[in-house]
């Protein structure tokens, strides 16, 4: 009996202490007649039902805070602290109550003994769920070669990442990944030459199987760069680039990256066989990207005139970046016949040129709907473009319009679609013009784009703490299964160059 009441006064004592540390939201308030200042900033945006908390910190000026989100069934979840990191399971529970309607959000700042209430805002809960897989390079905005590189995948479900490769290991350089159809059993990505392994290429996983394959073409006049892995059957397109740099010492836009020669080239990475779609001294190339069944082949163009070309009908480089602003690149498309392996005769989509505007990245939704695409007022590199936009247009009606919704003051350039075709994810500099964050935006059925909010993380101050750019975010449903080791050891490995086939 002793014992029995021992337990009971034990247990009710833990419940009066865990009671006294559950905050509660003050009585005593003065409205305040403005939303707070909180970073990242959260407020009213649409978020998918299965992603992460969005933690965030509250930047308004005080001695204490208290922080409450309620959901749609009334549960409410107090917070005290100026950083606010959400409970997983409790902010999983908010979110299952509130799909398709919201979760309120009401900060309170005390200062000075008295406690202001401000205007509550929402996380708006969509029945539409994310992929719950992204990828990414983390890089230095920097222009060293090599260095601390590193491709990673996070659970956007979670706070879960995973460095699928890290150059400190091979002392070299990675870029370009691609999955197929955004699953991970096929994957690619380009592997530089280091200090380690004086061999390039690039690392394909392939059902698991993982190899090292020659990305120069002998007709080409550079390696494979920007991939395009068609979504059926075992091909990707390659744009084949030979890419130079300048630098500005009095702009805010540090480097100019630009094409002396680019063609089209696809390749079968299974038998590693591969054949030129373009060679053309005039025509200059780029971004390549498939259609969602397969038959239509997008990707970008620059027209090149002669005076511009050498004999051997390559751009001089010098040439190039002292006119780098005349060079304006249109999207095009090409039909594929599966039987024939043979790609249509070019037609314009998208007449960027006409606008005195370069159109870049397109990418077309799940649905082949909606294509969405970057806009810069020249070039073929609108990451260091702060002009850089996304543009919408609708390919059933020949709609087109600047993506206002999305749009910031900032590089706006490389992005994606989740396979549910409801989401876009898409990189960013408006935050200080320097570091590539990804943004996600939900897009409903007539193409228009919620308010977009950064990645969640578990620390909501990190994007200001890491000194990182997140490049190329590619969505996947799926994680990847392949090791770290293995993705190593094929960079050691030799790289045999594919056979050439005939030229359609």
């Amino acid at each position: 009996m002793k014992i029995k009441t021992r337990v009971i006064v034990a247990c009710a004592l833990a419940l009066l202490l865990v009671a006294a540390r559950t905050p509660s939201p003050p009585k005593l308030y003065v409205d305040k007649d403005a939303q707070p200042k909180i970073y990242p900033d959260y407020c009213d945006v649409v978020i998918p039902p299965n992603i992460a908390p969005l933690n965030f910190y509250i930047e308004e000026s005080g001695d204490d805070y208290r922080t409450t989100l309620t959901g749609v069934d009334g549960e409410t979840l107090c917070l005290s602290g100026r950083d606010v990191r959400i409970p997983v399971k409790k902010w999983r529970r908010l979110l299952d109550a509130s799909q398709g309607d919201a979760v309120q959000v009401v900060v309170y700042v005390k200062s000075q003994g008295e406690w202001a209430r401000y205007r509550e805002f929402s996380l708006n809960v969509s029945r539409d769920p994310i992929d719950e897989w992204l990828s990414y390079r983390l890089v230095e905005p920097g222009y060293d070669y090599g260095g601390s590189i590193r491709l990673a995948q996070r659970d956007l479900t979670s706070f879960t990442e995973r460095v699928f490769f890290d150059t400190r290991a091979t002392k070299s350089c990675v870029n370009c990944h691609a999955f197929q159809d955004r699953e991970t059993k096929n994957f690619m990505f380009h592997y530089r030459k280091g200090s380690q392994n004086p061999t390039g290429g690039t690392i394909f996983s392939l059902d698991g199987d993982v190899r090292k394959i020659s990305g120069k073409i002998e007709s080409l006049a550079s390696s494979c760069s920007y991939p395009a892995w068609r979504p059926v059957g075992s091909e990707i397109v390659f744009s084949s680039n030979k890419t130079f740099q300048v630098f500005h010492t009095l702009s805010s836009q540090k480097i100019e990256v630009f094409d002396t020669t680019s063609d089209l080239v696809i390749l079968n990475p299974k038998t590693n066989t591969a054949r030129t779609i373009t060679r053309t001294a005039n025509e200059f190339e780029t971004f390549p990207s498939w259609s969602p069944d397969g038959k239509t082949l997008y990707y970008c163009s620059a027209q090149v005139t002669a005076r511009e070309c050498d004999q051997d009908g390559k751009m001089r480089a010098l040439e190039v970046a002292e006119r780098i602003k005349e060079f304006r690149y249109n999207i095009y498309s090409r039909e594929y016949d599966e039987k024939s392996r043979a790609f249509s005769e070019p037609t314009l989509v998208v007449d960027a040129r006409a606008n005195e505007r370069s159109a870049l990245f397109p990418r077309v939704s799940p649905d082949g709907k909606w294509l969405v695409y970057t806009v810069a007022e020249s070039g073929t590199f609108p990451i260091w473009r702060p002009e850089a936009q996304l543009w919408i247009k609708n390919l059933q009606t020949g709609e087109e319009r600047s993506f206002t919704e999305i749009n910031g003051q900032g590089a706006d350039s490389y992005h994606t679609w989740d396979s549910s075709g409801r989401w876009l994810v898409f990189s960013s500099r408006r935050e200080d013009g320097q570091y590539t964050r990804p943004y996600f935006a939900h897009v409903d059925a007539a193409g228009r784009a919620s308010r977009p909010f950064v990645l969640p993380q578990r620390d909501p101050r990190a994007n200001r703490r890491l000194f990182k750019s997140y490049n190329v975010p590619e969505l996947t449903t799926e994680p990847i299964r392949v090791s770290n080791r293995a993705l190593v050891e094929a960079a050691s490995t030799s790289s045999p160059s594919p056979t050439q086939e005939e030229t359609q």
